[in-house]
């Protein structure tokens, strides 16, 4: 069995290193590892040409000007021309455990699976926390009905292209979606749903494997504005015909549906207080979230118990209120902040 393994650096002099060597440790070592500095303007070519010399699995690629869908066309271009069993993605911030590799393939041959995926901790840059140990006590192979059945259980390892070992067979012979011409904060994530659907049989091993690390300056926390908040609900529209392309939606997956909605709506409101906007511009996108009909239905929404965010609406809309009038310059934008409030919750 080969892999080959793509990583995408763009001013990545910080991170690289952690990243590289991961990947090098690894256990299993029969990979090429292509390496595309995206148009950097530090040190990062001269890191991955310095580990290019003592390692030729690397094959270091690099383009003069800093393109999102560089990424996309070059892991494309990849696939298409690989003669390896295997891909994987890695971000030029984040690390694999050594024994990813080694599992993965294992896991993957074993189960005939035309992808698989891993567990994750995500770990806070700053501090070194753990803000997230997603793992599963069994690992899960998933087919025919159990897409639909078994979604609550695997939904959360289905978010992010990295983490996953993805069969080539497989990603040549299906409709390969085009590289997405804008970047938003969920294109990975729809790409991955997308790979999912067309997937016969997906794996999930339940260890964490996959170290993602949190950045206060990410372009997933930077990147805030009508377009890029607007995948949220795009993801959402995905998810739902995702679970429709297997049949009737069953009341329950219909129920986590709307408790998925509410935590990327979660998501989206941390991301508008945190970010370096002016007060009427964070009005002005809250005003987007609120005045959405996915948000009026969740609010509505008899949903079953066990999904501890639509239990807790109510403290979930206080908070929300209590940000709300804690904005500077409240008094200047008194009328806008009234009628916000009144949006929130009618």
């Amino acid at each position: 069995m080969k892999v080959n393994i793509f990583t995408m650096a763009y001013n990545g002099q910080e991170t690289i290193s952690r990243t590289i060597e991961s990947i090098l440790n690894q256990t299993f070592d029969n990979f090429q590892y292509y390496i595309l500095d995206n148009g950097s303007h530090d040190h990062t070519w001269d890191i991955i040409q310095r580990y290019y010399r003592s390692d030729k699995r690397i094959i270091p690629l690099n383009v003069s000007k800093n393109d999102p869908t560089n990424g996309w066309a070059i892991f494309r271009t990849i696939i298409n021309a690989t003669d390896a069993d295997y891909i994987v993605w890695c971000d030029a911030d984040d690390a694999y455990t050594p024994d990813f590799l080694e599992n993965m393939v294992n896991f993957a041959v074993e189960n005939d699976l035309d992808l698989a995926a891993c567990g994750y901790d995500k770990i806070d840059s700053v501090t070194g926390e753990v803000l997230k140990h997603r793992v599963l006590d069994d690992n899960l192979i998933i087919h025919d009905q159990l897409f639909a059945d078994a979604f609550i259980q695997y939904r959360g390892f289905i978010s992010y292209l990295w983490g996953k070992l993805y069969s080539t067979t497989f990603l040549k012979k299906v409709d390969y979606p085009r590289p997405p011409g804008k970047a938003r904060i969920c294109n990975d994530t729809l790409w991955t749903l997308n790979m999912f659907q067309k997937a016969k049989r997906v794996g999930i091993y339940g260890k964490a494997m996959y170290q993602y690390y949190l950045y206060p300056r990410s372009f997933s926390n930077t990147n805030i504005n009508e377009e890029s908040l607007s995948s949220y609900h795009d993801l959402w529209v995905a998810t739902k015909e995702y679970i429709e392309h297997y049949g009737p939606i069953s009341r329950l997956n219909e129920d986590f549906l709307y408790a998925i909605y509410l935590s990327l709506v979660d998501e989206a409101i941390e991301k508008i207080f945190n970010a370096q906007l002016d007060t009427g511009k964070k009005i002005k996108l809250l005003n987007g979230i609120f005045s959405d009909s996915l948000w009026k239905d969740t609010m509505e929404r008899k949903a079953d118990s066990q999904f501890n965010n639509l239990a807790k609406r109510s403290d979930f809309i206080h908070e929300i209120k209590d940000k709300i009038y804690m904005l500077p310059e409240y008094e200047k934008y008194n009328i806008e902040i009234r009628n916000l409030l009144l949006t929130i919750h009618k």
